[in-house]
């Protein structure tokens, strides 16, 4: 995740493509193995029959035989053809780790970390003494199948089973339609890559262009096509006790949302005019949600302007102000969180079944989760800026949508949220704060809701509130000395007056 000028999330900076996650693709069963292997085999076609057993393992000649006739089978369901060939490469779980897991998440600098840690203790999904992106290193050490290098134009395709082999062709289906887009359109010039929510709109295109292809290809496997290992798959490794849902559930709306929007701009006028979209591809995650809402200009910018005083650094990154923006995907897995986290396990703030979707009991494969959760409804714009003191640090988030009534709705579900996670209000300064004395979060929260605008201020203490952020309120002064010895009698002692910064419009 690289961050720009004012921004504060990106893609990596080689523009991997991570395939498909835990929890999308059946358990893996495939053994055996083979070495890295080439690329595709001229003249394939894609009803072209393989005498290939991938539990036996593959040879060179094998895995480049089944990629050779993928390639054909992509462009079949496609509707592009192939510039060039793409290396495969077959790596085991623990391969990946060692390998790779610093590729599909980037180290950033201490100002970008600072940024990305803010907007993610801002949803509530890490506290202040965790580090967002290892905990992304973490999860995907548990659930990437495969990845796409533009730079170098191959995959990397990871197995459960050791010595490495090919479990089924769907997750290489997947990744050879990232290697097609990028031979069309050249990946690392689509979308704004600047923020989280440009990266999950952008990838929404990207990922559900792949996942659709992908889905089709499943589909013919076991009626028109024989395919390779279908009976086992490559499904990705079980997840472990740490496993952070919540992050997860982040970065997951490219893949549970993403077909959705390719298939209903495709069924308006066919691959071109998803092929179209990569000249203008979607900015916000909630166009993806949303598919109807793309290019009518119903979104914004939120406005932030900044009012800490002097001891409070708004923090930069390359010399520039950062900024983040978390957009629905972020509001969305906030909210479903609180049904997955162990700090609570016996509330929740939505349901389960709200942003869940079951088929049979089982996850639906071609839309998982949900993210048109009730509570982030509406979204127009956010923006968030976080600053630091030493070794402290604060943000400021204003969040706005499209009507006063869908900011109520949020007001509510984000009290709700504070609530979840062991916050208590106090009146300071004829206002409410939140603090958090035990669980994994601490500090004040203040909120003010401003017509169809929030904005949210968290600071270390409550006194530092108004430090951050002027508009928030600040604690009555207690009485000095002086005025304690001339109180009399101790029963009357005058009450110091409030104090503080006039109210200011939120987001102002």
């Amino acid at each position: 995740m690289k961050t720009r000028p004012v921004a504060a999330v990106a893609l990596v900076a080689v523009l991997v493509l991570a395939g498909c996650s835990a929890g999308y693709q059946p358990a893996a069963s495939s053994e055996s193995g083979s070495e890295p292997a080439v690329s595709a085999e001229p003249g394939a076609t894609p009803d072209g029959g393989l005498d290939v057993d991938a539990a036996d393992g593959l040879t060179d000649a094998e895995l480049e035989a089944v990629v050779g006739r993928a390639m054909a089978r992509v462009e079949t369901l496609r509707g592009l053809e192939f510039q060039e060939d793409v290396g495969v490469e077959l790596v085991t779980r623990e391969e990946y780790r060692e390998e790779y897991g610093g590729i599909t998440v980037e180290n950033g600098s201490g100002a970008e970390r600072t940024v990305d840690n803010a907007q993610f203790e801002a949803l509530f999904l890490v506290g202040p003494d965790e580090d967002v992106r290892e905990v992304r290193r973490d999860n995907r050490g548990d659930n990437v199948l495969g990845f796409y290098r533009p730079g170098s134009g191959d995959i990397v395709l990871v197995s459960e089973s050791e010595p490495a082999t090919l479990g089924d062709e769907f997750t290489l289906a997947h990744e050879l339609d990232h290697a097609l887009q990028d031979q069309h359109f050249d990946l690392s010039t689509v979308g704004n890559r600047s923020t989280l929510d440009g990266v999950n709109a952008r990838n929404g295109l990207v990922e559900g262009d792949a996942l659709v292809v992908q889905q089709a290809y499943e589909r013919r496997c076991g009626s028109e096509w024989d395919c390779v290992g279908t009976d086992g798959g490559s499904g990705g490794g079980a997840v472990g006790e740490d496993f952070h849902f919540g992050v997860y559930y982040v970065g997951f709306l490219p893949y549970a949302e993403g077909p959705s929007f390719v298939r209903h701009h495709r069924q308006r006028g066919g691959w071109d005019a998803v092929d179209a979209t990569y000249d203008d591809p979607p900015v916000t995650s909630a166009a993806v949600v949303e598919p109807a809402t793309y290019g009518t200009g119903v979104y914004g910018e939120a406005t932030l302007s900044d009012r800490s005083d002097r001891s409070w650094d708004r923090v930069t990154v390359d010399g520039e102000p950062a900024g983040a923006t978390v957009g629905q995907a972020g509001l969305a897995s906030m909210f479903a969180y609180t049904f997955r986290d162990d700090y609570a396990p016996n509330r929740s703030v939505v349901d389960r079944s709200a942003f869940v979707n079951l088929e049979n009991g089982r996850l639906d494969p071609e839309r998982p989760f949900t993210y048109d959760v009730r509570y982030a409804d509406g979204w127009y714009a956010d923006r968030l800026h976080a600053y630091e003191r030493g070794d402290e640090t604060a943000y400021v988030w204003n969040v706005t949508f499209r009507d006063r009534e869908n900011a109520s709705e949020f007001e509510r579900g984000h009290e709700q949220v504070l609530e979840h996670w062991g916050g208590r209000s106090r009146t300071v300064g004829g206002e409410t704060v939140w603090t958090f004395d035990d669980g994994p979060f601490d500090g004040a929260v203040w909120v003010r809701r401003d017509g169809a605008s929030l904005t949210v201020v968290k600071a270390p203490t409550v006194e530092e509130l108004s430090e951050v952020y002027a508009p928030a309120p600040a604690p009555a002064p207690a009485a000095t000395a002086a005025t304690a010895a001339t109180a009399t009698p101790a029963a009357t002692a005058v009450t110091a007056p409030k104090v503080g910064p006039a109210p200011a419009r939120a987001g102002a």
